[in-house]
This record gives C-alpha cells, sequence and structure tokens, in this order.
C-alpha cells in the first residue's frame, strides 16, 4: 500500500531497472498528494467540464490523458479518485515511450479495483484485462489504455478533456514537442495540470507555452502537502486562450 484516497488503496512499487520514468520524482509524489488530499476541488472541476460537454449533447463523461507517465501511478491515483467521487470518468490513456509500457502495465494491473477494463497495446498487438472495481458509482465504467507516445509525433486524432503529467519539461529540448503535443490533445475548455520542478524548468518553457495560445496559473502553496510548499515544486493548470 502506498497511499489512499478516501480509503481507496492504491499499490505501488517503484522500479529504476525500468529507467529514468521507473522511480516516482517528488514533483509526482507532490501532485498525487494533490489528489489524495484536493479530490473534491478536481472532480467538481472535471464534472463542470462534463457537465458543458452535456450540454452540447456529449454524455461520454470525461476523458484523460497522461503525458509522460514513466509508471502509471498518477493515473491510478486519478481512477481511484474517480472511484470515491461523482466523477464521470470514461477513459485514461497511459502513455510513455515503449520501454515503460511494462511497468505502467503492472501498476495498472496491481489496482484492478479502480478501473473496469484496460487495453494495453505494444509490439503492433493489444491485450485486453477486465478489473473489479469494488465502489463504482452511478457513471460510465472507467476504461485505461496503455500506450507509446512521442510528443509532437504520434496522432491518437482525438481531443481529451484533461491532460496530466509531472517533471515534463525538464529539458529545454523537451518544451517545443511537449507543447506541440498540448495543441494536438487538446480541445479549448481543456484542462491541463502539470507538475514541474521550478529548479529545472527555465520560464523559457512558460513563455513558450503563452506564444503558443495557453494561459497559465500555479495553484497556490497551500494546495500541496507541507513538505512541498515554499519551495521549488510547482503545480500548474494549463488552458487554451
Amino acid at each position: 500500500l502506498f497511499l489512499s484516497i478516501d480509503e481507496t488503496p492504491i499499490y505501488f512499487r517503484e522500479d529504476w531497472n525500468t529507467g529514468i520514468g521507473g522511480g516516482l520524482w517528488s514533483t509526482g509524489l507532490a501532485c498525487a498528494k494533490y489528489f489524495e488530499h484536493h479530490y473534491s476541488d478536481v472532480s467538481d472541476n472535471l464534472n463542470r467540464l462534463a457537465e458543458m460537454k452535456s450540454k452540447r449533447g456529449e454524455n461520454d463523461g470525461i476523458s484523460a490523458i497522461e503525458l509522460g507517465s514513466g509508471n502509471g501511478f498518477l493515473s491510478v491515483c486519478l481512477l481511484a479518485l474517480a472511484q470515491t467521487t461523482s466523477l464521470s470518468l470514461k477513459n485514461v490513456v497511459v502513455t510513455d515511450m515503449e520501454d515503460h509500457l511494462n511497468l505502467m502495465e503492472k501498476t495498472i494491473r496491481t489496482n484492478p479495483h479502480v478501473w473496469d477494463e484496460l487495453i494495453v497495446a505494444k509490439e503492433g498487438s493489444s491485450s485486453k484485462y477486465h478489473g473489479s472495481p469494488s465502489n463504482r458509482k452511478e457513471r460510465p465504467a472507467s476504461s485505461v489504455t496503455v500506450a507509446e507516445y512521442k510528443w509532437g509525433v504520434d496522432d491518437f486524432n482525438q481531443k481529451y478533456d484533461f491532460i496530466f503529467g509531472s517533471d515534463l519539461a525538464y529539458r529545454d529540448y523537451l518544451h517545443d514537442p511537449l507543447i506541440s503535443s498540448l495543441l494536438q490533445l487538446s480541445h479549448q475548455h481543456t484542462i491541463c495540470l502539470i507538475g514541474v520542478t521550478m529548479s529545472d524548468t527555465r520560464p523559457v518553457f512558460f513563455d513558450k507555452l503563452s506564444e503558443a495560445g495557453f494561459l497559465y496559473q500555479r495553484l497556490a502553496d497551500h494546495y500541496l502537502e507541507g513538505h512541498f510548499r515554499g519551495g521549488t515544486f510547482g503545480i500548474f493548470i494549463i488552458m487554451r486562450r
């Protein structure tokens, strides 16, 4: 047991042998703790977006994608959040480079109580698994897909309502492909939640976000768990202008 979101347990074990994304970086933990302590706020904001979609005749719940997942942990946190609230989370796509797909699959399959269906797409084929959610509310079944996604190169040909991830812009060469992906995957009302370490994410990244037509706002420190406050950690909400 790693942590719980309103008594919904989340199981996770690091595997640094997988590569740089095999462990849980501090910013990823900060984002997980934000989900843990403010799950109602996250659910309420996304449900308002779902209501907006419903008024347009789109009654299919919230679609989400995690970029640069590494280990699948944050996606499990979001799925657990949906299990314990009224969030209508239809599907979550968990993405990274191919060499991290096995660990992402392992983490998600270790938590079958937070999803209904899992599709793992790798090596030119796909496998399907069924979960066993124990606290399902009246909402669409939650489907999870694990897949490779190269920023700025691959095209899923879909827009998502919620894009999230942590430690995505820690090198300057990542900025342009990341922003290209945000543009490609978002619609006018998409909410992006990105955790960064300010010591390695330079201001030029935020300048480029603005130039690309995005607005961003850093969450106030009191939304972070105590030892993440007043330091270099930041969680940003990003939306199209």
